[in-house]
């Protein structure tokens, strides 16, 4: 099994100490868990600004 951690609790060569740092990690660390908990499924980046099924999941209405 994998651990996965972000932001300032791991550390890696090269790592640049910076909040972007931390949101990237936070990404691969999604993108991650998706693939161990359904394997099977192919992961779709969806954005709340464009996708029509993302903002009804959200109950955001235009």
């Amino acid at each position: 099994m994998e651990l996965i951690a972000i932001g300032d609790i791991c550390s890696y060569p090269g790592k640049l100490k910076l909040i972007l740092s931390g949101f990237h990690e936070g990404a691969l660390a999604a993108r991650g868990c998706f693939k161990y908990a359904k394997p099977d499924e192919k992961l779709r980046f969806e954005f709340t600004t464009t996708s029509k099924a993302a903002q009804e999941r959200l109950g955001i209405k235009k």
